[in-house]
């Protein structure tokens, strides 16, 4: 631990010698504040977009979060708007409480049940600050050894190389048997554009690692919920079990625009003495084996005058992934009492599962997009290409003690996509993908989205938001084949079918809607732990509000979700789950300093949640527990000094009234109430 915070601190003092950055904003029909400093240097002021190239030119930069309300939320499972159950320590498998279950078209590489703490291609950003951006967060618990530690930077290196990165790690050791975690990630990436922005290039890299023990949850939940004053005397089923995860990633996308951004319109030149030359044509042809033959510079002058183009032809994108992912399962004991309902054991003495995946993905792709950088108003842009995936799939084999033969798999897909802007006040976007050759051929997914702006560009009153998916998506690598010690399965699944409506408005930061999914052929875990198929139509119907104001002092933040399954055999959700966080700002020190002290309330009503299985990493049906109906409260006060935030917060403050039916999953109880101290500290040159 001591090495990675010498390891911060020496990036955070080499970004003191970095270069500005202004970044340029349009605006967009209703008009939009245009996001700038409100003063001409704000310390504070930091922009980020997705590193990908078509989110900086396309979309409207997001400011970075620096607000007092939210310095003491280190846990990004209560960041989002939904709540998780998890297991029984930070950074541990989590599933969330609404439905979302649509997987990336294609070969899949995502871990589900690790999403919000992995990093990958898909959530990297790139930092744009008016002046180079570092920040350090550390985090500690008072009664324990659980730290966390997170650095972030960014910066312009040179004209045009704009570099960011975060590290993150996280230990904690629990406070129930054998739930220990060491966690950490770090990503970086960069991008580069030529003077002329004809040519631009990204790349980055990144590596989560994953130590995670695993118990299976507690024997005896009334062990728990009896007032226990020492949880590491519970009972818990597994005590010599682990998952180990390796996930990373490296690639790069570069761009070229067929067209440059300015055309010569007219050239001419100055009357010369000598006859015998004639005047130069309007456009100038120079032979470089002839260069004596011109006059001299002192009697011509040569006059271009060159115009930016309002047309191009576009550009030509190519990108480039590799992707890794090593899955370790060990358990010294594997003839516990736990894995018995399941397959027969390969080897009693010792499980050492291993599962590698890797991916080699190429994508070549044609969009209308040019020099210009859009503000969420682009009038048209059009894009069409096709990606071309190798994927490949390793399992230990317990009979011959070494790595299996591994299963290749070949997938070709198109896609394409469109927005259209019209009348300054809608929005149309629509993108399609179809798999057209090797595995899993034929799936595809349509989306599109109607977004209508309410009212003038003076009086905007909100907007409303329409949008509609339509896929077909087949058994991926894991549901359809795997092999282990505890878990061996081969199937032959139909392709699911989705279709999604959700339909809502929006106003300021207040959001209310409602969504519906339909599906076709689900696929799950069932009861026994094992990939199942519901070979039928059942359909999800929800409705979601979300919000923030701010009133005076005060500060109020919010979500809402109702949501109810027409199928509760094969699709447990609770009825009601919503959480509410309010906090007050008091000056101090003649407004040198600011008190924020706040409560965040959470929960959920009464429902059978998913069991967890660690062998194999994923949850699945029960119906023999029932969790929920308990609120989780936690209190915080920070301080802001400056550029410093320093804040304490208690957690599951409810435990206090003695009691302790806190379960979050099945047999695994939320952390014990605890004392955190942390500091934030932003540094800008």
């Amino acid at each position: 631990m001591a090495k990675k915070l010498v390891f911060a601190i020496i990036i955070l003092i080499s970004s003191l010698l970095g270069f500005s950055q202004n970044p340029t904003q349009d605006s967009i029909v209703p008009k939009k504040k245009p996001i700038s400093p409100t003063r001409p240097i704000d310390s504070t002021f930091v922009t980020y977009n997705a590193y990908q190239f078509d989110s900086i030119f396309l979309n409207s930069s997001k400011v970075i979060d620096t607000l007092t309300f939210h310095v003491a939320s280190f846990d990004v499972l209560e960041s989002r708007k939904t709540i998780y159950s998890s297991l029984s320590n930070f950074g541990l498998a989590h599933k969330s409480m609404r439905f979302n279950n649509l997987r990336p078209t294609g070969f899949d590489m995502t871990l589900p049940a690790f999403s919000a703490t992995i990093k990958n291609e898909s959530n990297l950003i790139a930092y744009q600050s008016v002046l180079p951006y570092s920040e350090l967060r550390y985090l500690m618990s008072v009664m324990d050894k659980e730290l966390h530690l997170n650095a972030k930077f960014g910066r312009q290196f040179t004209p045009r190389l704009f570099v960011s990165f975060e590290f993150n790690t996280d230990l904690s050791p629990g406070t129930f048997k054998n739930t220990r975690i060491l966690n950490n990630y770090f990503w970086i990436n960069a991008h580069y554009f030529t003077k002329n922005k004809r040519y631009g290039i990204s790349a980055y890299w990144y590596r989560n690692k994953l130590e995670m023990q695993e118990n299976g949850g507690i024997v005896n939940d009334e062990d728990y919920t009896s007032n226990a004053d020492d949880n590491s005397v519970i009972n818990v089923n597994l005590t010599t079990a682990s998952n180990f995860i390796v996930s990373s990633g490296i690639g790069f996308q570069q761009y070229f625009n067929l067209l440059p951004q300015k055309k010569i319109i007219k050239a001419e030149s100055t009357p010369v003495e000598n006859d015998t030359i004639a005047p130069l044509a309007d456009s100038l042809v120079v032979d470089t084996l002839s260069m004596d033959s011109l006059p001299h510079p002192e009697t011509q002058e040569v006059i271009v005058q060159q115009k930016v183009r309002k047309f191009t032809l576009g550009r030509i994108c190519h990108s480039f992934s590799y992707l890794n992912n090593k899955l370790y399962y060990n358990e010294s004991s594997p003839g516990v009492a736990f894995y018995q309902p399941y397959d027969s054991l390969l080897n009693s003495g010792k499980t050492t599962d291993t599962t590698l995946v890797r991916a080699i993905k190429n994508t070549l792709k044609w969009s209308s997009l040019g020099y210009q950088k859009y503000n969420d108003d682009v009038p048209l842009y059009v894009y069409a290409g096709v990606t071309h995936g190798f994927y490949n799939v390793r399992y230990f084999n317990y009979t011959e003690g070494e790595i299996r033969p591994a299963r290749n798999y070949n997938q070709l897909s198109v896609n394409g996509g469109v927005i259209v802007n019209l009348f300054k006040s809608a929005r149309i976007t629509g993108q399609a993908e179809l798999v057209t050759l090797g595995y899993q051929i034929g799936d595809f997914d349509i989306k599109g989205q109607w977004k209508q702006y309410i009212g003038t560009t003076r009086k905007n009153y909100g907007m409303a938001v329409f949008d509609v998916e339509f896929k077909r998506q087949s058994a991926n690598w894991f549901e359809t084949s795997y092999y282990s010690n505890h878990f061996r399965w081969e199937n032959d699944f139909k392709a699911a079918t989705y279709l999604v409506f959700n339909l809502k408005y929006q106003f300021r930061d207040y959001c209310i809607g409602v969504r519906q999914t339909s599906i076709n052929n689900f696929i799950y875990f069932g009861t026994d732990a094992r990939p199942a198929q519901n070979e039928g139509m059942f359909s999800i119907r929800e409705a979601y509000l979300s919000f923030y104001q701010k009133l005076w002092r005060f500060e109020f933040e919010g979500f809402a979700s109702l949501q109810k399954s027409s199928n509760e055999n094969v699709m447990h959700l609770p009825l009601v789950q919503a959480s509410l966080k309010i906090g007050y700002a008091q000056p101090l020190f003649r407004k040198k300093a600011t008190l924020y002290p706040s409560i965040t309330v959470r929960y959920f009503t009464k429902y059978y949640a998913d069991a967890y299985m660690p062998a194999t990493r994923t949850f699945y049906l029960q119906n023999e527990v029932e969790i929920g109906n308990y609120p989780f409260i936690d209190v915080a006060l920070a301080i802001k000094v400056q550029r410093a935030h320093i804040y304490a917060a208690y957690s599951n403050m409810f435990l206090l009234t003695g009691i302790r039916n806190s379960f979050v999953a099945p047999h695994y109880p939320t952390r014990d109430s605890r004392v955190y101290i942390g500091v934030s500290w932003r540094l800008f040159n």
